[in-house]
């Protein structure tokens, strides 16, 4: 019995040390797991939050196409531009860049066409109508490539989600497209009609030769041809958006605003289609008119493109952050649970010290008792039995 108990114990010590090791070899693939999760979550939250940034420079960039396509139509028109809306639009996008710039590696873009609408804010206006169209034409492109770069650097043009990717395409890179056409289609055509009409007191005739009415004609045919373009792909990608997404309001957030945009789109392409003198659609102040109505139009469509947009893209992050707490609660209760077994193990079954169960050996009377107690046990002596040879029925007197 004394010899199965070395045996007892190195065996639960065996089973404990393999129970340890098990646990450990479940928490390191639950360590590696969460470190991925972790990782991979924190990489899809950064994104994010760059294409949040992304459509916050796009809508102060909104403002700038805006009022670069009424100081083109101002200048085009020889008319004092409004420097006041020009500057506004520049000064908040100073701001956006010198917040988002560094991020989104804008900043050297936004500072050219800074720089190149000073010029033009600051060169005559009216004396050639040909070459003020030929500059503001530079700056729009310039916009549009600017556009296209926050898209790329922010990571839009590569959203995984078709519903914020078709929206964030139709808002970013088909509208500015086609309101920044639409304005020089109605430059055109504005001074195509103002070419072929005869002069009148106070305003003399715009003189022409052959090749510049040739080419005023291939521009406004190009420019109808881009903005009509624009606009179908505008409502392609309004139509696969509403198709993709999941969200009640997406359809009847946009209808309303799609269909003024598309009417105005429609007037100024058939319209414009041709210059003419004597119709209303060739009218200078009709020209103006549908030209703002468009711009009108295509501004609050945008606006409520964008923030269909961000409403998709921070549902996104509250997802990914409740993924990632979901990850870190589930291995610390894996962290809990090992903690837990470890001291259930080491604590609660340790072994206790056995007993001797054997004969005990004699003390010695004239040896002193050593300072343990337990060492010699104490032991209560038994009454010796009866040392006669008579028997209990003798001894109790029945025999007699």
């Amino acid at each position: 019995m004394t010899r199965s108990a070395p045996r007892s114990r190195a065996r639960s010590g065996a089973q404990s040390a393999l129970l340890s090791i098990l646990v450990v070899a479940l928490l390191v693939p639950v360590g590696a797991l969460f470190a991925q999760t972790w990782r991979a979550e924190g990489d899809r939250a950064d994104a994010t939050q760059r294409e949040l940034d992304g459509v916050a420079y796009l809508r102060t960039l909104q403002q700038v196409a805006f009022a670069v396509a009424d100081a083109q139509s101002a200048a085009v028109a020889g008319q004092p531009a409004r420097r006041d809306a020009l500057a506004v639009a520049v000064q908040q996008a100073d701001a956006t860049d010198a917040r988002l710039g560094a991020t989104l590696r804008t900043t050297e873009r936004w500072t050219g066409i800074r720089s190149r609408l000073e010029t033009l804010r600051s060169a005559p206006t009216g004396d050639n109508p040909l070459e003020t169209l030929a500059d503001y034409r530079e700056v729009g492109d310039l916009v549009l490539a600017l556009y296209a770069k926050v898209r790329d650097e922010s990571g839009l043009v590569h959203d995984p989600d078709g519903d914020a990717f078709h929206l964030q395409n139709s808002a970013a890179g088909e509208l500015p497209v086609a309101v920044i056409s639409a304005g020089r289609l109605a430059d055109v055509a504005l001074l195509a009609a103002a070419a072929s009409a005869p002069a009148t007191p106070g305003r003399p005739k715009l003189q022409l030769t052959p090749d510049q009415q040739t080419q005023l004609l291939s521009q406004l045919v190009a420019e109808r041809v881009t903005l009509v373009d624009a606009s179908t792909r505008l409502i392609d990608d309004l139509r696969s958006a509403v198709d993709s997404t999941e969200s009640r309001t997406l359809g009847s957030n946009l209808l309303s605003r799609l269909d003024r945009y598309q009417r105005t789109a429609d007037i100024i392409a058939v319209g414009f289609a041709q210059p003419r003198t004597s119709s209303s659609s060739g009218d200078p102040s009709m020209i103006t008119v549908l030209r703002g109505q468009l711009q009108a139009a295509a501004g609050e469509l945008s606006s409520t493109i964008f923030n269909e947009v961000e409403r998709l893209l921070n549902t996104r992050a509250d997802a990914i952050d409740r993924e990632r707490m979901l990850a870190g609660g589930a291995v610390l209760l894996a962290v809990l649970l090992a903690i837990g077994f470890f001291l259930a193990l080491f604590l609660g079954g340790r072994p206790r010290a056995a007993r001797p169960t054997g004969p005990f050996p004699e003390r010695d009377p004239a040896t002193p008792p050593p300072d343990d107690a337990t060492a010699w046990p104490t032991v209560t002596p038994i009454a010796s039995a009866p040392q006669d040879n008579q028997s209990q029925w003798e001894r109790s007197g029945a025999a007699r």
